[in-house]
């Protein structure tokens, strides 16, 4: 007798059966069901992430979530078949964050039905092109959830079957998935196995709709998969050895550990492959404008020309931003030059797109053509474009001898904004409002956005949210006695509402918020404001809000101080993995404290899900992510990673695996090496000290994965070090071969972090290797030019060459800003840049002089409107001299530019100081306009100067309050804002505190204590930025411990938003703080803490300080320390060894070299891992 449950399973079999037999009756009635080859493919791990993910989109922007009948889930096929997982991700999706005004409403009552009307024949779908014509068939109300499940399932089918596809099948499947690649392109790209250049000609068709939205490594990566398929399929070869294109090399036996690359032949192409032909050129798209610069040079004439004269170039370069000047000068001069008479090419302009940003000689124009250039400029954001928009805007000047007209303005369109303000200033509010819509494109400096908002707007009391969202980009000039005054209705909510709010200020932001709180509760008003506008909601006004789930968390912008406020509102001291897996930009509050209570067996998954959102990570969290994983593993198998298997290795996470104890790096066996090499390409080592143990261990460890003799590796081999090659010495480069030494020394280029150490010997290395930098030709200083930072003399001493000033344009564009607070030198991450600036400052007023001092130039040249714009931030190195003898009219002009930079010398601000009193005669003859164009130039007048200003706007300070000024100055500037808005110091509201910025140091003591403590609640974020003296900043604490209790109950979100105020506690406060708050305070906050009060915290409060603020700890600071309080600190910042035991062990011999370097952040590995990737295609040699 068969069983009951044999005999329920034959039953279900056979009506399987019977409904894939009324299934093919029903057939002719499905679309393309019986045709379609496409099975349905397996699930990957991440899937349904990503459908959720997509779902939970559709939910916020209104759509219903449908609710699925799941009584045909009976039987076992069933739960084989993806769609079977629909239930259960939509019964995980929250309700929608807004309200149901917001929802779509133009649907049917059938539609609204709660139980999907589809659901029978969804369960009928038996493969992915039946499920692909059901999304095209059914309404838009419900399209938006059953596409967010066939997206991505979608792009895993052409992952996992590309090559086996049929070309009809394909485009059903990328037309699926195109809106998974639209919202969320994985971040671990991967591209499918396509081999026909129709199948890949239809792949870059959607790759190009989606061009904007992907990384530029993504873009890279798809560069190179498409010179691959056309290699193998045009040419017949292969771009590199036929291994894995993922993986390095592969590893032997733990006896050798040496690499084994299998002996499979193959013909490799040739170096300077012409691959890029007109129909590739055609298939690339936007993609050109990332290719490498040295296929750009090989591309054939014929091939180039060929491409330029067929109806798909324009497209090409449509509103693409974002190329490298070298490649866009390059492709520009060869479509000039070898493609088109000068005639012909300046007729044909208008078809340049983003090429035209590289049109280098606007002179021979006349008016028409420039009117048609100026047209096309609007989408570039290369640095020359700025003075070649200024010529082309002049000429249209002094073609119209009259005044300005509408349609003058109409014609320079965006570009209206290099004008200075003395023109601007001329046009009427009706010319203004007519031009509106390029107007509010255009990019304007506050003092511009100032005059034309008041002209518009006309002295109005009021402004309605219409009238704000026409302004666009002119927002920025909207005055905050304004801004708060406006009412939610029509911007709350609203898309549009999000753009705006990017181009505001701090302190406009703040009013903003501060006029919809009239309007909304609480909750509304966090459910409906932009992303851009969260930063301005005080904790306070959080925990008036109703947040009961993480799911309200999930694609919101929330900072650093309130993700850890409203992770301990929702969750306290505990998170699940499925909470952690919601969090979105909400991962920065989770504590250490969290971490560490999470379940022993869910450690690895936890660790895996905290480092998919490495970018929100601090030091910290990732520090105490490793610790809690390595420890859960050592617990599960004692010894773990003395026998770890790849496999397990492979489940770290490469952010974390950088942590592991230098012993047990050491101890890793060779069986792992190929596992090792491949996380250490996947690395970011810019989370460990510089002086990190552990930067030293990683590298030894990959090298002995290598072959044993250095003179024998390849290229290849060493550049499957990723970052490592960083880190190696060059006493170890040197022995290397000739070819291996190359790609090495250009791979290095791409650093930014060099060990100090070793910089001298590199440079010495260079220039063993390449010759004197004198001498390098455009193509070597393009390959290796960065490298030169290392010295500073190499780059005072480069000679004039016609191409040097806009190779180091292109350089100083390339690397990182300098931050506004310096980094630890633990964690520094940007390079000294000083020498490369005085070098561009020289090329760009073309006067040398050979051993002048830093700023010290000729003094007879006489700066000129347009070199002070091209010059920006360099102006820094005018003399005083120089400065003297600029004009009157070109200060008036060029006080925008000037007043932006905020570290000129004391001579420097006399000189400029002069030019304002040539100019008024007197400062107090200044109006509030004028202080705002002159910026940081104010930062040379006396207290008494200041004292006497007309300054009664909030927005004046603001722009005030990024310059250098002393506490005096300070002072003064307060009082002249007391004395010309007749305030009182109780009448300060939580705006106006924001809005005073560092003059609210200027307050008495007295003053101090008489703030409204609840405003100051609403406002002490900012109030705590202000570099204020002792004295002061003790009141303020004073002041915060009325607001928010004594600091010893701080929670660490408040003392995340306590800034420079935690400075101010006293020595019994500091030791009562809890450890769990110690890595919440802000780092720059750290030195100004005085050392004998540092020195009052215990050991376990300087581990707990998380390495960013235990590296923040001064010199002055450290000496005042124990001995096991220094070792406490050094454990804090992951330096086991004592500080003064590693200075002496690399400062026997003091280097004689001015330029730093600066430590690898993610963007420095983005592009040091974009370079190895070229250099092992094949594109750079």
């Amino acid at each position: 007798m068969l069983s009951l449950y044999s005999r329920i399973l034959i039953l279900s079999l056979l009506a399987q059966w019977a409904t894939a037999m009324s299934q093919g009756m029903m057939a002719s009635g499905m679309p393309d069901c019986k045709q379609s080859t496409i099975s349905f493919p397996r699930l990957t791990p991440d899937f349904k992430e990503m459908a959720r993910k997509l779902m939970i989109t559709c939910s916020k922007k209104g759509y219903q979530v449908p609710v699925v009948m799941d009584n045909s889930l009976n039987s076992t096929y069933m739960m084989e078949n993806p769609i079977s997982v629909i239930p259960e991700l939509l019964s995980s999706i929250p309700q929608p964050f807004l309200s149901r005004s917001t929802l779509y409403s133009n649907e049917t009552a059938d539609e609204q039905n709660p139980i999907w009307n589809i659901t029978e024949k969804m369960w009928n779908c038996t493969n992915m092109g039946h499920l692909i014509e059901l999304t095209r068939d059914i309404s838009d109300s419900h399209r938006c959830f059953m596409q967010a499940f066939v997206a991505p399932l979608s792009w895993i089918a052409i992952m996992q079957n590309g090559t086996d596809l049929v070309k009809e099948d394909l485009m059903k499947l990328i037309w699926a998935a195109k809106p998974f690649l639209e919202t969320m392109p994985p971040s671990k790209f991967s591209l499918p196995p396509i081999s026909q250049i129709s199948h890949l000609a239809e792949m870059m068709k959607m790759f190009s709709e989606v061009f904007n939205i992907l990384s530029e490594e993504q873009r890279n990566a798809i560069i190179g998969w498409v010179r691959e398929r056309v290699a193998e399929n045009e040419f017949a070869c292969l771009l590199k050895p036929p291994v894995s294109s993922a993986q390095p090399p592969k590893f032997s036996s733990a006896q050798s550990g040496k690499p084994t690359i299998p002996s499979v032949p193959f013909q490799k192409c040739p170096p300077r492959m012409p691959w890029l032909k007109a129909k590739v050129l055609t298939m690339m798209g936007p993609f050109l404008s990332r290719l490498p610069l040295e296929d750009v040079k090989t591309i054939p004439k014929e091939e180039l020309c060929e491409f330029f004269r067929t109806p798909d170039f324009s497209p090409s370069f449509h509103n693409v931003g974002g190329m490298q000047p070298a490649l866009g000068r390059t492709l520009f001069q060869r479509l000039k030059q070898e493609c088109s008479s000068g005639d012909n090419f300046t007729q044909n302009m208008d078809r340049l797109g983003s090429l035209a940003c590289f049109y280098d000689d606007a002179q021979p124009l006349n008016v028409t053509l420039s009117k048609k250039l100026l047209s096309q400029l609007h989408i570039c954001d290369n640095s020359e474009i700025d003075k070649v928009k200024r010529q082309l805007v002049q000429k249209i000047l002094d073609n119209n001898e009259s005044s300005p007209t509408q349609e003058m303005l109409q014609s320079l369109g965006s570009a209206v904004s290099v004008l200075p303000l003395s023109k601007l200033s001329r046009f009427t509010a009706k010319d203004l409002n007519n031009s509106l819509t390029s107007l509010s494109q255009a990019k304007w400096n506050p003092a511009q956005a100032k005059t034309l908002a008041k002209k518009l707007l006309e002295e109005a009391k009021n402004i309605t949210g219409e009238k704000l969202l026409s302004l666009g980009s002119m927002v920025r000039g909207v005055g905050s006695d304004l801004l708060k005054k406006v009412k939610a209705e029509g911007l709350l909510g609203n898309q549009a509402l999000e753009t705006m709010s990017e181009k505001m200020s701090s302190l406009q932001k703040k009013a903003l918020v501060e006029a919809f709180r009239h309007d909304v509760n609480a909750s509304e008003l966090v459910k409906g404001v932009s992303d851009s506008l969260l930063p301005s909601l005080s904790l306070s006004m959080l925990e008036k809000a109703d947040f009961s789930s993480v799911d309200q968390l999930e694609g919101r912008g929330w900072t650093h101080a309130q993700s850890t406020f409203l992770l301990k509102k929702i969750l306290g001291n505990n998170i699940s993995l499925n909470e952690l897996r919601k969090l979105g930009q909400a991962v920065q509050g989770v504590t250490c404290e969290m971490i560490e209570r999470v379940n022993r067996s869910n450690a690895l998954e936890m660790a895996q899900t905290l480092t998919k959102s490495s970018e929100w990570l601090s030091r910290d969290q990732m520090r105490c992510a490793a610790q809690k994983l390595f420890a859960s593993l050592e617990e599960q198998r004692p010894g773990y990673f003395s026998d770890i298997r790849n496999s397990e290795l492979q489940a770290i996470p490469a952010m974390l695996l950088i942590h592991l104890p230098v012993e047990k790096i050491q101890n890793l066996s060779d069986a792992v090496c190929s596992a090792f090499i491949e996380k250490m390409n996947q690395v970011n080592l810019s989370c460990l000290p510089n002086s990190s143990p552990a930067r030293n261990a990683l590298t030894r460890r990959a090298l002995s994965c290598l072959r044993s003799n250095t003179t024998d590796l390849s290229a290849s081999e060493v550049l499957t070090l990723g970052p490592l090659v960083c880190e190696l010495s060059p006493a170890w480069m040197s022995s290397l071969n000739p070819a291996a030494l190359n790609s090495t020394l250009q791979a290095l280029a791409s650093c930014l972090h060099i060990p100090q150490q070793y910089r001298e010997r590199l440079f010495r290395l260079l220039t063993d290797t390449y010759g004197d930098p004198s001498y390098w030709s455009e193509d070597v200083m393009r390959a290796l030019g960065p490298l030169l930072l290392l010295n500073d003399t190499a780059v005072e001493k480069l000679p004039s060459k016609s191409w040097l000033k806009s190779y180091l344009s292109d350089l100083m564009e390339s690397l990182p800003c300098q931050p506004m607070v310096p980094a630890a030198k633990e964690f520094s991450s940007w390079l000294d840049l000083s020498a490369l600036q005085r070098k561009l400052f020289e090329l760009k007023t073309a006067n040398t002089v050979q051993g002048r001092r830093k700023r010290e130039v000729v003094p007879t040249l006489q700066p000129t409107l347009a070199v002070i714009e091209d010059l920006g931030q360099g102006n820094v190195y005018w003399s005083p001299t120089q400065l003297y003898k600029m004009s009157v009219q070109t200060f008036k002009d060029a006080m925008p530019t000037l007043g932006e930079i905020t570290n000129y010398n004391a001579e420097q601000l006399a000189a400029l100081k002069s030019k304002i009193l040539e100019a008024w005669v007197s400062v107090t003859m200044l109006n509030e306009s004028q202080i705002v164009e002159l910026g940081c130039i104010s930062q040379s007048f006396s207290p008494e100067e200041l004292r006497n200003l007309s300054i009664t706007s909030l927005d004046t300070l603001e722009l005030l309050t990024i310059c250098n000024f002393t506490q005096a100055q300070r002072a003064a500037v307060w009082q002249a804002f007391e004395n010309g808005t007749r305030i009182s110091v109780p009448g300060l509201g939580d705006l106006e505190m924001v809005g005073l910025g560092q003059f609210i140091c200027g307050l008495q003591l007295t003053q101090v204590d008489q703030l409204n403590s609840t405003q100051f609640r609403e406002a002490v974020d900012v109030v705590g930025r202000a570099p204020c003296p002792l004295n002061i900043t003790e009141r303020l604490k004073e002041k915060a411990a009325v607001a928010f209790g004594k600091p010893e109950t701080w929670s660490e979100a408040q003392v995340g938003i306590m800034g420079n105020i935690m400075a101010g506690l006293s020595t019994v406060e500091l030791g009562r703080l809890n450890s769990t708050v110690m890595p919440f305070i802000q780092s720059s906050t750290i030195p100004l803490i005085p050392p004998d009060r540092l020195a009052a915290l215990s050991l376990n409060q300087l581990k707990a300080l998380g390495p960013d603020n235990a590296a923040m700890v001064t010199e002055a600071q450290r000496a005042g320390l124990r001995v096991d309080q220094r070792a406490a600190l050094d454990e804090a910042v992951g330096v086991k060894t004592l500080r003064a035991e590693v200075s002496s062990g690399t400062s026997t011999a003091p280097l004689p070299l001015k330029g730093g370097a600066p430590v690898q952040s993610m963007a420095g590995y983005v592009v040091l891992m974009q370079a190895i990737i070229l250099m092992m295609l094949g594109y750079i040699r």
